[in-house]
């Protein structure tokens, strides 16, 4: 997913970071199982023409596609891999990479206009933060501000609660452990070997992980795509896909009376 050298391999006294033979080892999708977690991925157009039977096959649980970037930008194989990984009924969802020197409206707009309308069965939407020059010169109130228009106006637009992308260094350097981004499930990337990341502050665990970029599925051809697992069962994931209309209601009115009982 990264587009820049910001890797998320973490060099902390109590953390794992990744040794330099590990940072370039392809990491074969069977290596990823794990009882008590379900086995992803997150691909975009540098993954070429996917193969989603062979996906499937390969124990693939869930995939995550890149949708837009920035105001305008729009992955050119977005449409394919959703409707691929749906024929062969991969439960899929969208992420935005944001861009924090563009506009927030116009990045909401490009994200909304791209993915349409979500359909029962799909993932929630993701807001991908990350690069960290990208940032600079921002103060970090109004760094979480353009964070939280994005993800209320997308889940006002579309009806879900979006997900955050982050990884430990830019949740806790550059966010400053904004508290008000733990009302939103993480999806974590850090590159480890240990059995389980290191959770960045506010948040008190972690939703979906994403702890490889160099897996090799059967499918994907390109050398490596990003490996994720999701902290649950298969009913747990179940429960967060987008519900049918009637489950999609009853979630809004649960939704709203949360709200007024935080008040």
């Amino acid at each position: 997913m990264r587009q820049d050298n910001y890797r998320g391999f973490e060099d902390e006294a109590d953390g794992c970071a990744v040794c330099l033979p590990c940072q370039t080892r392809p990491i074969k999708a069977t290596t990823a199982q794990n009882v008590n977690t379900l086995f992803g991925i997150d691909v975009s157009h540098h993954q070429g023409t996917i193969d989603w039977k062979k996906v499937k096959a390969a124990g693939v649980q869930f995939v995550f596609l890149k949708a837009t970037e920035g105001e305008t930008y729009v992955d050119n194989l977005y449409a394919t891999n959703r409707a691929g990984a749906k024929s062969v009924g991969i439960p899929c969802g969208a992420y935005h990479f944001f861009r924090p020197k563009a506009s927030t409206t116009a990045q909401i707009n490009n994200f909304v206009k791209t993915v349409a309308k979500l359909q029962p069965g799909d993932l929630p939407p993701v807001l991908d933060i990350e690069v960290p020059e990208d940032w600079k010169d921002i103060a970090v109130k109004a760094r979480v501000q353009m964070i939280l228009d994005w993800l209320t106006a997308v889940e006002n637009k579309l009806g879900v609660k979006p997900l955050v992308y982050i990884n430990n260094p830019m949740a806790r350097d550059e966010l400053a452990s904004a508290a008000e981004l733990g009302n939103y499930k993480l999806w974590l990337a850090h590159y480890t070997d240990r059995p389980a990341p290191r959770v960045p502050a506010p948040w008190a665990g972690w939703t979906f992980w994403q702890y490889s970029e160099l897996g090799v599925v059967d499918g994907v051809p390109s050398k490596t795509c990003d490996m994720n697992r999701f902290a649950g069962t298969s009913a747990d994931l179940q429960r967060l896909l987008v519900p049918a209309k009637s489950g999609r209601i009853r979630r809004k009115i649960i939704s709203i009376l949360a709200r007024i009982l935080r008040v």
